[in-house]
Parts: C-alpha cells; sequence; structure tokens
C-alpha cells in the first residue's frame, strides 16, 4: 500500500509547482518534495479515508513531503472521535516540520470544533512546549478554531470594514477571546514561524473583535517582532481604513509594551 501510495503522488507530481512550493519552504523542514497541488493532495486523502486509514496514519517514515501531508488530511477527513483523534496526533505533531504542513493539516481537523474544551485543554502542553512548530501547531489551531467561535457553538463573523468610530465601541466579548489574549501575552522566542503564526493570530482577532484587541496590542507583553508583524499583518487587510492603519502604526508600535 505504501509504495501504491508513493507511486500516485509521483504521478500527481507538477514540476513546475515543485520549484515554486520548495522555494517557500525550508529545505531542512520539507524533505524531498514532489510538487502535488494541495487541492489533489486533499482528493486523495478523501479516497483514502473511505479504505484502511487507520493502516496508513500508523506509518511515520515519509520519503516525501506530501506522504506527511498526506497522513494529516486523511486524519482531517476520516476521524470521527475526539480520543482517537488525540491520539494521532500526539504522534503525528512532533512529525511536522515546516509551516506548510502545519497550516494545511491544522485547518482540515474540523471535529474539534465540536469539542472546544477538550481541545483546549490538549493544546496547552503544544503551545507551552518551548518549540517551534509544536507551539505553531497550537497557534494555528487556536486561529482555525477558536477564533470566531461564538456562544453555543455559533460562528462570529469577520468585520466587513473597521473605521476609527468602531473603535469607540464596548469592548467585544467571545468564549475563548481573553483566553487567547492571555496565550499571547508574552514573548515569543520559539522561532520565526511561531512569532508569525503569533502575529497572524493577533490580525485575524483585530478584524473579528478590533476593540478588545486594539487594547491587547497595547498591553500584551510581546517581544518586538511579533508585534510589528502584527501591526504589519494588520494594514496589510483590506477590512481596516486608511485612518485605522495610521493610527495602529502610530500608537502600537510606540506605546506597546515591546
Amino acid at each position: 500500500m505504501r509504495e501504491e501510495i508513493r507511486k500516485r503522488l509521483c504521478q500527481m507530481s507538477d514540476a513546475g509547482y515543485q520549484e515554486f512550493s520548495a522555494s517557500l519552504i525550508p529545505a531542512s523542514g520539507r524533505g524531498s518534495m514532489l510538487g502535488v497541488r494541495l487541492p489533489a493532495l486533499r482528493d486523495y486523502a478523501r479516497e483514502l479515508s473511505k479504505g484502511d486509514w487507520r493502516k496508513e496514519l500508523s506509518y511515520t517514515e515519509d520519503i516525501y513531503f506530501e506522504e506527511t501531508m498526506l497522513r494529516g488530511m486523511i486524519l482531517g477527513c476520516a476521524c470521527r472521535d475526539i480520543d482517537e483523534l488525540f491520539a494521532y496526533l500526539e504522534n503525528y505533531i512532533p512529525q511536522v516540520k515546516n509551516w506548510s504542513v502545519c497550516d494545511s493539516v491544522c485547518n482540515g481537523l474540523k471535529l474539534v470544533q465540536k469539542h472546544p474544551q477538550r481541545t483546549w485543554d490538549f493544546l496547552q502542553p503544544y503551545l507551552e512546549s518551548g518549540e517551534e512548530f509544536p507551539c505553531r501547531v497550537g497557534l494555528i489551531m487556536l486561529l482555525s478554531h477558536f477564533v470566531k467561535l461564538g456562544d453555543g457553538g455559533v460562528k462570529i463573523s469577520r468585520r466587513r470594514k473597521i473605521c476609527m468610530t468602531d473603535l469607540q465601541n464596548e469592548e467585544e466579548t467571545a468564549p475563548y477571546l481573553e483566553r487567547i489574549l492571555q496565550t499571547l501575552d508574552r514573548e515569543f522566542t520559539e522561532g520565526y514561524y511561531v512569532q508569525m503564526a503569533a502575529a497572524w493570530l493577533i490580525a485575524e482577532l483585530f478584524v473579528t473583535y478590533p476593540v478588545r484587541t486594539m487594547r491587547g496590542l497595547l498591553e500584551l507583553h510581546l517581544d518586538e517582532f511579533t508585534r510589528k508583524k502584527a501591526v504589519q499583518k494588520i494594514r496589510e487587510s483590506r477590512i481596516p481604513d486608511r485612518e485605522v492603519k495610521d493610527y495602529l502604526k502610530q500608537r502600537v508600535l510606540s506605546e506597546g509594551k515591546a
């Protein structure tokens, strides 16, 4: 079965896409890359999830970058029991060595949305691990599955636009908002990919809860790099207007607790 999967992945490879993808991911964290596009990988994961997917997940000696990605995608497609999911993730997360596998796989783990408190508890050791990619897994899981989680599982949407008047409103609330901000209240010293994940998480918080996140940006004990990247990512968004973006740059970078 393993050789069949590798043969199929090789058949789906695209040399042009391989060159492009390889340029985005450090060689030390990706291994051999075939250049299989993500939609094709997802389709193949769904196909494999209809068979003996547990056998596929038990294999850990990957040759190709796409093998590791595929197993994570199968987990998102096939697993329907939260305890089983956590058990597989305990073995899988140590194999995550780059941002691409981390982000694509974490986003597909939709089952955790039905078990937010148990998932929150499961993620804490990774968030506090002091290791770059386990910590990034935790942050991306928060971004993908907790930022927009409202009461009763109702999804909270991003703002369509944010102007200065909006920043004068009452602070927003959400079930996990304060806990996410507490998680972010530190310097991120684990490495570049953790800092970028934290900045991305803050930016997503801002376009969803601008008033509360604005205060957070002024109060959080972030390292300077992460704070600057968070402001940069917010300013790159089309949701805040120009006045808000200028205000962020001027106030947060001069007054924040860097």
